[in-house]
């Protein structure tokens, strides 16, 4: 499943999402990349999601786009 956020989500929210595996995106006015990054590295998760920024770079933030994926399939897959 692909869930796709307009803001910024809670330590708890996150979680949910990181355990059962899933991917998610970050869009609209500025999305702090760097901040996601860290939240998935502070619950535990850094070494199976990677986080990267798509979008024109223009620093309006409107145009940016946060993708966070899972980097191998989860056990028992």
């Amino acid at each position: 499943m692909k869930c796709v956020y307009t803001r910024l989500l809670t330590d708890d929210e996150l979680r949910a999402h990181l355990e059962r595996g899933e991917s998610i995106g970050f869009k609209g006015p500025a999305p702090h990349w760097q901040a996601i990054e860290e939240q998935i590295e502070r619950l535990g998760f850094g070494d199976a999601y990677a986080v990267s920024r798509t979008g024109k770079g223009t620093g309006k933030g409107d145009e940016d786009f946060i993708r966070v994926s899972r980097l191998h399939a989860p056990e028992g897959s």
